[in-house]
C-alpha cells in the first residue's frame, strides 16, 4: 500500500483525496439527524404506541415517557408494529448498524425500598424474598442494577447451577485425584526446569507412560476448562474418544447439534464466526455456531477451532494457496460506464424492494441487498482509488457509494421485515418466539404483539388488569454465545416490558406477561 504521507506531498493526489473526504462527508449531518438509537429501540422518528394502540394503550403512553434510557442518556420509545409492506429505503433507522446494549429502566427510581422489593418479588417468583432483599442492598437501592442481577440469579437458580448450601463446597473424589495428579505434573515440570541438561537417548516405558499420562491430563484440562464441564465428565468422554482431543471435541460438538437448539446469533458473534471461517475454511461449517455456543468465551471458542484445525486435513489446494472457486461469478466490473451500470442497479433494487410474502422470501431477499450493498461499497473503493489518474472515476465512485448507502438502509428494512416472518412461523396463539431475532426488532416486536394480545382481552380484564388465564409467554433464550454470558434480547425485552407498564413474571429464558401494573 502507498505511504499516506506521499499523498499529502503531491498536489494533485491531495486534491483527490480531499475530494474523496468531501464525497464521504456529503450527508454527515442527514445521517446524524435520523436519531438511530442503537440501544435497541428506534429514535424519535419511529411509529409511537399510541398511533396503533387504543383504550389502555393511549393513556399508557403519557406515562410511559422517559421511563427508558439507553445507556447514552438519550430518552428511547418504544417501537410499535412495522407493516411488511414498507421495503423503501426512506426509513432512517435502517441506515445505521445494531450494537445492541442494555437498557436503563427509571420506572422504579422514585419508589421506596419496600416498594421495589414487592415490584421485583412479583416479577421474579422463582426467587425468595431475601434473595431481592440482599440484591437491592448490594446495588445501593438501584432497581435496574438489582433486575440485572436477579436476571443472572434466577437462571442460575432455574438451571440448577446456583450451588447451596454445603453443596457449594463438594468436590467429587474423581476431582481429587485428578487434583493430585495435576500437582504431581506441576512438580514435575520444577523438576525439568531445575534439570541444566536433559538426555536425548530413547525414552523407558515408564517415562512414555507418565508423558502420555501429562498429556491425558492436559487434554482434559483444556476440555474441562473450555466447555465449562466438571472434571469427571471431561475424563469420561475423553476416555471414551479413545484419548484423542480432537474426536472428544466432536463428540461434545454432534451431542450439542443432535438437539437441535435454536439460539440467537447476535451481530458480533457472527462476524467472529465469518472470520474463523475465512480464516480456517476446512473445518465443516456445521461446527462453527455449537462452538461458540457451548464454549466459555470467545478465546475458548478460537482454542477449540485452532485445534480441530489440525484434527481435520487441510485440503491440498489450500496447502499449496491455490485460488479455488466452484461457483462463476455475475458481479458488475467498475470497469463499466457509470450509466449502463445505474440502469442495471435501478432494476435490481427495484426487484429486491418487491414485497415478500414468506420467511423464505424474505430471507432471499436479504441475501441479495446484502450481496448488493457489499458489492456497491467494494465498487466505490475501487473507483476512489483510480480516480487519482482519472477524473471521470471519481465521478462512479461517488455514484457507487450513494447506492451503497441506500441499499444499506433497504438491507436494514429486509431484516426486520424478515424477523417479523421468523417470529410468526416460531410462535403461537399464547407464546411469542423471538429465538434468532436482532434485539432491535425482537424488543419492538415483543410491544407490538403484547398490545395486540391485551386489546384482544375481554373488557372485564382489560379494566381489572390482570388476566385470570396463563397470560401471554414471550421466549428470549438465554444467550449462552455471548461472551459476557449476558443476552442482550433477555435484559433489554424485561426492561421495556417494565418500563412500558406491563406486569412481568420471569421465566427460564422467558417472560410471562400476566397484565397491566398502570
Amino acid at each position: 500500500m502507498e505511504n499516506p504521507t506521499r499523498i499529502l506531498i503531491k498536489p494533485e493526489e491531495f486534491a483527490a483525496a480531499r475530494e474523496v473526504l468531501l464525497a464521504i462527508s456529503e450527508n454527515v449531518e442527514a445521517e446524524e439527524a435520523t436519531g438511530f438509537n442503537p440501544s435497541g429501540f428506534g429514535g424519535h422518528d419511529m411509529v409511537g404506541i399510541s398511533n396503533s394502540h387504543d383504550g389502555a394503550g393511549s393513556e399508557a403512553i403519557s406515562t410511559r415517557e422517559g421511563d427508558l434510557k439507553s445507556n447514552d442518556g438519550l430518552t428511547s420509545t418504544s417501537e410499535t408494529s412495522r407493516s411488511r409492506s414498507v421495503w423503501s429505503g426512506s426509513s432512517s433507522m435502517a441506515s445505521a448498524k445494531e450494537i445492541p446494549g442494555i437498557l436503563h429502566v427509571s420506572v422504579l427510581d422514585g419508589l421506596t425500598n419496600e416498594e421495589k422489593e414487592r415490584r421485583l418479588a412479583s416479577m421474579f417468583v422463582s426467587l425468595k424474598p431475601i434473595d431481592i432483599k440482599l440484591t437491592l442492598q448490594k446495588t445501593k437501592g438501584d432497581a435496574d442494577l438489582a433486575m440485572d442481577e436477579l436476571l443472572n440469579l434466577q437462571w442460575l437458580e432455574q438451571t440448577g447451577q446456583r450451588p447451596k448450601g454445603v453443596d457449594g463446597f463438594y468436590v467429587s473424589d474423581d476431582d481429587d485425584v485428578l487434583k493430585v495428579k495435576k500437582k504431581g505434573r506441576r512438580k514435575m515440570k520444577k523438576a525439568s526446569k531445575a534439570t541444566t541438561s536433559r538426555s536425548t537417548d530413547t525414552a523407558t516405558p515408564s517415562e512414555e507412560s507418565s508423558r502420555d499420562e501429562a498429556t491425558d491430563t492436559e487434554n482434559i484440562d483444556f476440555i474441562s476448562d473450555r466447555f465449562a464441564l466438571p472434571i469427571s465428565e471431561a475424563t469420561t468422554i475423553y476416555q471414551r474418544n479413545k484419548f484423542s482431543l480432537g474426536t472428544a471435541i466432536l463428540a461434545i460438538l454432534d451431542n450439542y447439534i443432535s438437539f437441535r437448539l435454536e439460539s440467537e446469533t447476535s451481530y458480533n458473534q457472527q462476524r467472529q464466526i465469518e472470520e474463523e471461517r475465512k480464516r480456517i475454511p476446512w473445518i465443516p461449517n456445521d461446527y462453527f455456531i455449537p462452538i461458540f455456543n457451548t464454549t466459555t468465551n470467545v478465546q475458548a471458542a478460537i482454542d477449540i477451532i485452532n485445534v480441530l484445525a489440525n484434527h481435520f486435513e487441510k485440503p491440498a489446494y489450500l496447502k499449496h494457496d491455490v485460488s479455488y472457486s466452484v461457483v462463476a461469478t455475475d458481479v458488475e466490473v467498475v470497469s463499466e460506464e457509470p450509466g449502463s451500470t445505474g440502469l442495471k442497479s435501478s432494476r435490481t433494487v427495484q426487484r429486491l424492494r418487491a414485497v415478500p410474502t414468506t420467511l423464505q422470501e424474505a430471507s432471499a431477499a436479504k441475501a441479495k441487498i446484502s450481496a448488493s450493498a457489499k458489492h456497491s461499497y467494494a465498487s466505490a473503493s475501487s473507483a476512489f482509488k483510480k480516480g487519482r489518474s482519472d477524473p471521470l472515476m471519481r465521478q462512479a465512485g461517488a455514484f457507487y457509494a450513494e447506492r451503497a448507502r441506500s441499499e444499506a438502509a433497504s438491507r436494514r428494512e429486509a431484516i426486520s421485515v424478515e424477523a417479523e416472518f421468523l417470529v410468526d412461523q416460531q410462535s403461537t396463539r399464547d407464546t411469542i418466539d423471538l429465538h434468532g431475532v436482532p434485539v432491535q426488532d425482537g424488543v419492538a416486536i415483543a410491544l407490538d404483539r403484547v398490545w395486540r394480545w391485551w386489546n384482544a382481552l375481554p373488557d372485564e380484564d382489560r379494566v381489572r388488569k390482570v388476566v385470570r388465564r396463563d397470560g401471554l409467554k414471550i421466549v428470549t433464550g438465554l444467550g449462552r454465545h455471548n461472551p459476557d454470558g449476558k443476552s442482550r434480547l433477555r435484559i433489554n425485552v424485561c426492561k421495556a416490558l417494565v418500563a412500558d407498564g406491563w406486569r412481568v413474571e420471569v421465566l427460564t429464558g422467558a417472560y410471562l406477561v400476566i397484565g397491566r401494573i398502570r
